[in-house]
């Protein structure tokens, strides 16, 4: 199964960063531990290593070098050897994706309200 490359949070107020650019080429084998991409902050260039280990498959709508860069946004694919990489069709930005987990977390807490209203008798709160 591919594993995602995903733009790494590199401090506690980071919310995006600037792409530097890969270190490896499309289609290259990555070992865990080697440097695949760079990564600009307001307070520096990091190297970003590997976690996995695989083929590195870059897809078409990946970010170019000086691109700002959502955190949590997926930035390449490694995958097993003759395994194909995931299709991307669209990919949300990191605003979007928040915006889908917030929706996702309301929903749930006011079902989770409701249904405790039924049980208990008293009236649900907002949470």
């Amino acid at each position: 199964m591919a594993t995602e490359i995903l733009m790494p949070r590199l401090g506690w107020t980071m919310e995006e960063g600037v792409f530097g650019g890969w270190l490896k080429q499309d289609g290259d084998k990555v070992q865990a531990g080697d440097l695949l991409f760079t990564v600009e902050t307001d307070k520096a260039t990091q190297e970003i290593e590997a976690f996995e280990s695989g083929i590195l498959h870059i897809p078409p709508g990946a970010p170019k070098v000086g691109d700002v860069v959502p955190v949590g946004a997926v930035l390449g694919y490694l995958t097993g050897e003759g395994e194909a990489p995931p299709t991307v069709e669209t990919q949300a930005t990191g605003q979007e994706m928040d915006a889908v987990a917030a929706t996702a977390a309301l929903a749930t807490a006011g079902t989770r309200a409701a249904a405790r209203s039924r049980r208990s008798g008293l009236p649900a709160i907002s949470p």
